[in-house]
């Protein structure tokens, strides 16, 4: 908290020298005023997001032999519950910003739709206006990654991920990601092993691009736009912690696994390239801040052939599905 406080504070003295004729810290109020509204709009995608980059890395706690490859077609599904799609706020949490015409409203987060809900603010004793931002009006969140296992020394394996952009109307995310597993049960057993464990670390980065029709906040038609807002784009960085346990029966391997996330967002707007615009950038660099959350897998694969049929039920701040097909080249 302190180091947020010490960045709004050289931030809004930064604003208030450019913006000398202001007789008060009216930009500051509104700076953060935009902050809270963004900070909780931006939060349940930067979560889903989590969620989504930490599933499907494995199906097992065994690793592959020394230089075999596996390459995997994936697809996760991640329906967002109704309470992640919006937020309330009423005025009483606002400095300069007031709801038009309430004392409160419910707004769209990132994964909400659409809503027109105005707030009215004042800079040196001008009105403007600002409209809340849109989501990308979805029920859910399904994309397919592609999958590479590379067997290395030492039962471990390296695992590397890839989505292409999926659009959304006028958005569109992509996920990329690293992994590596190494398997435990070689030091714990030294016959047959009863039950295989492994220890798992990845990477993941997920891009997600919001576009929307252009915001202006201005004070009235016949003056220049204080901003123009076109659009947000959010990266959102995830480290995952995660400890395996599986089990081989007859041609079914049954897979648990529990996870620890540390996890921060890179976020900003786009649009203008104006002072406002970049000052609001400034103070948005505040939600970096390091996140922490919890989760669990349950998971069955069946094996024929070449192939492995994978399925992976992942539980957090969300529920996501996880459905693959393995191949194992010779």
């Amino acid at each position: 908290m302190k180091f947020k406080v010490t960045i709004l504070c050289c931030v809004f003295a930064f604003a208030k020298a450019e913006f000398s004729n202001s007789q008060n810290n009216e930009l500051g109020e509104v700076l953060t005023d935009m902050l809270l509204i963004s900070d909780r709009y931006v939060q349940p995608a930067a979560e889903a997001s989590v969620m989504q980059s930490s599933a499907g890395w494995y199906y097992s706690a065994n690793t592959l032999n020394k230089y075999k490859i596996t390459v995997a077609l994936h697809a996760n599904a991640l329906v967002f519950p109704s309470s992640k799609k919006s937020f309330d706020i009423n005025n009483d949490e606002l400095l300069n910003l007031t709801i038009r015409g309430d004392d409160s409203t419910t707004i769209p987060t990132t994964l909400g739709g659409e809503q027109r809900t105005f707030f009215d603010f004042t800079i040196d004793g001008e009105e403007y206006e600002f409209q809340a931002f849109e989501g990308i009006d979805t029920g859910f969140l399904a994309y397919p990654f592609l999958q590479v296992g590379v067997g290395l020394w030492q039962e471990t394996e390296l695992l590397l991920r890839y989505s292409p952009n999926i659009k959304i109307d006028k958005s569109d995310y992509a996920i990329y990601g690293i992994g590596v597993k190494h398997n435990l049960s070689q030091y714990l057993f030294k016959g047959d092993r009863p039950v295989e464990l492994a220890f798992l670390t990845s990477y993941s980065l997920f891009d997600l691009n919001l576009s929307f029709n252009p915001y202006e906040l201005r004070s009235d038609d016949n003056s220049p736009p204080l901003a123009v807002i076109d659009g947000s784009l959010v990266d959102a960085h995830a480290v995952l912690f995660q400890l395996i346990a599986s089990k081989d029966y007859n041609d079914w391997t049954f897979s648990s696994g529990v996870a620890y996330n540390r996890s921060w967002i890179d976020y900003e707007l786009s649009g203008d390239d104006g002072f406002f615009l970049q000052t609001l950038n400034d103070v948005l660099s505040v939600l970096s801040e390091t996140q922490h959350s919890y989760k669990v897998d349950l998971g069955a694969t069946y094996h024929f052939n070449n192939w492995d049929l994978s399925t992976q039920l992942s539980a957090g701040n969300f529920i996501n599905l996880n459905i693959g097909g393995v191949y194992h080249i010779q």
